[in-house]
């Protein structure tokens, strides 16, 4: 399931708050801040800085869009990848960060993000950066809170490649989720199969790298096992395309994914499309050859 904005954020002001290290809150605060005081940075890692004047009181939640995107406009109801890094308004503790890391899964609705978030975000782009304020309730454990967030695309994004004749063709429904044809006469399938659909210019895929994935898996062939009883070529068997599954995480190291999938993505770049024919000998057997589309959301190399 998608995650809550609320939660996730209220989570990370619990870890702050019962840090030993983390600063104590100013004793003296008692003038009223205001997000227009808040300045949006660069700092020396991937996640923006925050520079304002600590030990303000906020009074309620406020936004304001720092800039809008280039990318698809965003729309109710939708999948949503959001960057966050944000600090105590009290004692410029970090609260979370997800810029050094991978992004994190929301849904574009008022009750997952709160009104306030929800009507800003509605109107922008992919690519659109908000600063956000929530007030807190006045106590040591729950201080306001300033959160930077950037909306990332949930969908490939690069330069489209011709697939060769020799792959099933992937088409996409109105809701922009893969589908596969797969010809009566497709061969059968020993080795991995691996055609880029869009190449993306972003990080590349090592053998240790976190990769956040959207992906469908299909069956290559017709078939049944007592698990899934009987399919047909090209019928869905596992996704998470739909907007209240979240992408896949894929430890390039840790040896939980399908060998096929981890060698297919392997030197692939983020912001990519691949389409992988994976033999049943890579994948899972009971379930014979399957197609797999991935689109590859975030790559995160530890020593970037």
């Amino acid at each position: 399931m998608r995650r809550f904005i609320v939660p996730v954020i209220a989570a990370a002001l619990t870890l702050a708050a019962c840090s030993d290290s983390a600063p104590e809150p100013s004793a003296t605060a008692s003038l009223t801040g205001d997000i227009g005081q808040i300045t949006v940075g660069q700092s020396e890692t991937l996640a923006p800085s925050l520079t304002f004047e600590p030990g303000m009181t906020y009074t309620g939640e406020q936004t304001q869009v720092v800039w809008n995107g280039e990318g698809a406009a965003l729309e109710d109801g939708q999948p949503l990848l959001l960057d966050l890094y944000g600090e105590s308004l009290t004692d410029a503790t970090p609260v979370v960060n997800t810029f050094d890391g991978l992004p994190q899964s929301f849904v574009l609705t008022e009750e997952s993000l709160g009104e306030a978030l929800y009507d800003t975000l509605v109107d922008l782009n992919v690519g659109a950066r908000v600063l956000t304020v929530s007030p807190g309730d006045g106590t040591e454990d729950q201080p306001p809170v300033a959160v930077v967030m950037d909306v990332r695309s949930e969908s490939a994004v690069g330069d489209e490649v011709a697939a060769p004749d020799s792959m099933p063709k992937v088409t996409f429904d109105v809701d922009g989720a893969p589908q596969v044809t797969v010809a009566e006469d497709a061969p059968t399938v020993d080795d991995l199969q691996v055609a880029t659909l869009i190449k993306g210019t972003g990080p590349q895929v090592s053998t240790v790298s976190r990769v956040l994935v959207n992906y469908s898996a299909f069956y290559y062939a017709d078939g049944e096992n007592d698990e899934d009883g009987a399919w047909s070529a090209g019928d869905v068997f596992r996704t998470s395309w739909p907007a209240d599954v979240e992408p896949l995480t894929i430890d390039m190291d840790a040896g939980k994914t399908v060998t096929g999938l981890t060698q297919g993505i392997l030197d692939q770049t983020e912001g990519s499309r691949v389409e992988l024919v994976i033999p049943a000998t890579m994948g899972y057997p009971s379930r014979g050859t399957m197609v797999v589309v991935v689109d590859i959301l975030d790559v995160w190399n530890s020593e970037e």
